[in-house]
């Protein structure tokens, strides 16, 4: 065994390897987990040493009490007594924790499915990668690295019921980037609301709240440099920007300027082309190579290059180039209460810092063409969302309603 071989990251891209196991909470079909190969497995096995493999959480769960297996959620209403036959409703709150983590046992099961090759056949891209062979050491499974976490709670406001489901929500928009992290929630109803969580949690039915976590992974190009050739096309990219946000208005920051970005790559205001480059004898290149053949450059296979133009590494690229021209960016004002936002991700800090961002109401024109070339080894982060309806306090209410729900008439 040498020191040559370490583990780089999950290798770049789309594909994975998704591996069923059983699902906590409610009965249903099981959840798939997408595991993906670690860049440098195929040397890490070579070394003697154990591969790695890293699962992406398939979806938000209510976290268990500390101690116990109940659900940490708790559900407390007033009604204006006495109670008759068809109560009035004041109002209530509910406080109840999410977590990405896997149900115990989990991963036990992963690895020993990894180890046996229990699953079905990787994806070409990455079936070198998924090297561990009889009598190597057990594989190592962990979660893809995370950088940062962005929470939030949506209210699902159904077409009907007795009048509008009003709630705040408060809770840390910053989520954990570790494996056992919690978010917390703080829920206050109107008496609308209040009515509908308790007639959904009496039904067995799912209170109203969505919990969506957008992660920012990390991944790695192992041996591979990527070169990226940009270009903006000025006139159509501030036609885009301007259908998503007008001009004037200040620029939400995150998900929302991701979903821009997209817009403007389908619209082909944004054009990349996206080329490996990859040493000799390093094993399977991602996009397919075989092991002695010297590549480079050769354009990335279409799939693997939307995913990676897609990429927080290409998103701070693209406004980085066009922020002078299409964007006016002042100093950022004091926040006024309420109006807190998710915490803006890296790369959107990175171009603009914590300003005021507005789209230019003049767009230009003459046919203006940016380009820019972007050279990439190593890490690479892309974002990846999550969500929860809190099936599990459904499941839960349908027999032991009382942990869950205190109602109140005073």
């Amino acid at each position: 065994m040498s020191d040559n071989a370490f583990p780089a990251g999950p290798v770049f891209g789309p594909d994975s390897l998704v591996i069923d196991i059983d699902g906590s909470g409610p009965p249903g079909p099981a959840d798939g987990v997408r595991i993906r190969p670690d860049a440098a497995n195929t040397a890490l096995a070579a070394d003697g040493r154990p591969t790695r493999y890293y699962f992406q959480p398939p979806r938000v769960t209510v976290a268990p009490r500390g101690g116990g297996p109940d659900l940490d959620f708790s559900a407390t209403v007033t009604l204006q007594g006495p109670v008759g036959p068809d109560p009035e409703y004041l109002g209530g709150s509910c406080t109840f924790s999410c977590t990405a983590a896997l149900p115990d046992g989990a991963e036990a099961r992963i690895i020993q499915k990894l180890a046996a090759h229990e699953h079905p056949d990787p994806p070409a891209r990455i079936a070198a990668l998924f090297a561990h062979r009889p009598g190597d050491p057990a594989p190592e499974l962990l979660m893809v690295p995370i950088t940062a976490n962005a929470v939030s709670c949506v209210v699902e406001h159904p077409p009907t019921g007795p009048g509008p489901l009003l709630m705040s929500v408060q809770g840390g928009p910053g989520g954990g980037i570790d494996i056992l992290a919690r978010s917390s929630f703080l829920v206050s109803f109107s008496p609308a609301a209040a009515e509908a969580v308790v007639t959904n949690l009496r039904d067995a039915a799912a209170p109203p709240f969505l919990v969506r976590n957008v992660l920012t992974e990390q991944f790695d190009t192992g041996p591979s440099t990527l070169e990226t050739d940009v270009n903006v096309d000025m006139e159509k990219l501030h036609g885009v920007f301007a259908a998503a946000v007008p001009p004037g208005e200040p620029w939400p920051r995150g998900d929302a300027a991701g979903a821009a970005f997209r817009a403007a790559v389908a619209a082909g205001a944004v054009r990349t082309r996206v080329t490996e480059t990859r040493p000799a004898g390093t094993g399977t290149a991602p996009s397919g190579n075989g092991p002695t053949t010297p590549v480079g450059p050769v354009l990335l296979d279409p799939a693997v290059a939307a995913w990676f133009s897609d990429s927080d590494e290409l998103r701070k690229s693209v406004f980085g180039l066009v922020a002078t021209s299409l964007f006016d960016v002042t100093p950022a004002g004091a926040p006024q209460p309420g109006q807190g936002e998710p915490p803006a991700p890296a790369w959107w800090t990175e171009v603009f810092g914590d300003a005021r961002v507005t789209l230019k109401s003049e767009s230009p024109t003459g046919g203006v063409q940016l380009q820019q070339s972007l050279i990439t080894q190593g890490t690479v982060t892309a974002e990846h969302t999550i969500e929860g309806n809190l099936a599990e306090v459904a499941e839960a209410a349908r027999t032991q309603l009382d942990k869950y729900l205190t109602v109140i008439a005073i």
